[in-house]
């Protein structure tokens, strides 16, 4: 990657935690039409579009140059997630940028040796499924009972693995059993409407699955929504935690701001060393 192509870098971006299906499908469509070419980073919270050139699609926040690199970065190293440095998304960027240009794919490998940098110099103890735990603090409810997981995706395993690591007894529901199985009882989703009172209920259905209507949920405690666009067509309350109150609830937190500015900070010197290194070996008679 050369300083005019890292000039030229472009990000469009859209935070997607609270889109409802018509949202949703819009900004998919916007990716679809104006993005030809580019590398799509997709996740529970983004779409990203990473490319060349002007854009003048309907992104509701765009990036350029070392400011986009430096996104793709912190994406990667999981600054940009809900749970600090899960590293699920570490394989979303790669497959984002397999097929990509040769130069797309020289950006993608700055930005993912920058985040493993950073990761080898830093804890980070939480993954995807620690969801369930952020959900179940912003709800004051406690550990334990029953657990039913929508969704046997890898959102679904994960979360059905940190129900068993508190306490919990897990049902997973999906279209077909998982391989290799995971949970206590598998029941296929058509069985769910009839399906006795549950303490949690979780979704971490696909975008294609729809939403669906509370009533033909079992009664819970809390519903937790980690789909986007959101699995459950219902406001966000006590009972009702989606994605975009566990951010939302984060913001708040200093200790928990402060971290992520510091990381922030620190993933930027290792970018800039990284930029320099390569500078110095493009001009060497060697490079």
């Amino acid at each position: 990657m050369n300083r005019e192509s890292l000039e030229q870098l472009r990000c469009c971006a859209w935070r997607t935690v609270s889109y409802r299906a018509a949202e949703m499908a819009a900004a998919r469509a916007s990716i679809g039409g104006d993005h030809d070419g580019d590398a799509v980073v997709t996740s529970c919270q983004r779409l990203e579009a990473y490319g060349f050139g002007p854009c003048d699609c309907a992104a509701p926040e765009r990036l350029k140059g070392h400011a986009a690199l430096e996104r793709l970065a912190a994406v990667t190293a999981g600054l940009e997630s809900v749970v600090l440095g899960e590293d699920q998304i570490t394989g979303q960027v790669r497959s984002a940028f397999a097929a990509a240009s040769n130069e797309l794919r020289s950006v993608s490998d700055v930005a993912i040796a920058t985040a493993r940098a950073l990761r080898a110099e830093t804890r980070f103890e939480s993954h995807a499924g620690h969801l369930l735990d952020k959900a179940l603090r912003l709800s004051t409810m406690q550990p334990g009972g029953l657990l039913l997981v929508l969704g046997a995706g890898a959102m679904g395993r994960l979360i059905a693995e940190r129900g068993h690591e508190l306490g919990f007894r897990v049902t997973v529901a999906a279209r077909r059993p998982p391989e290799p199985p995971f949970g206590d009882e598998f029941v296929e989703l058509g069985r769910v409407p009839g399906l006795p009172r549950f303490d949690v209920v979780v979704g971490c259905l696909g975008s294609g699955a729809g939403e669906i209507a509370p009533r033909v949920l079992p009664a819970c405690r809390l519903l937790v929504d980690l789909g986007t666009p959101r699995n459950f067509n219902v406001p966000s309350s006590p009972g009702v935690v989606a994605i975009a109150d566990m951010l939302d609830e984060e913001a708040t937190r200093p200790h928990a701001t402060a971290r992520r500015r510091k990381l922030r900070a620190r993933l930027g010197e290792i970018l800039d060393q990284r930029l320099a290194r390569l500078a110095e070996t493009s001009r060497s008679p060697v490079g």
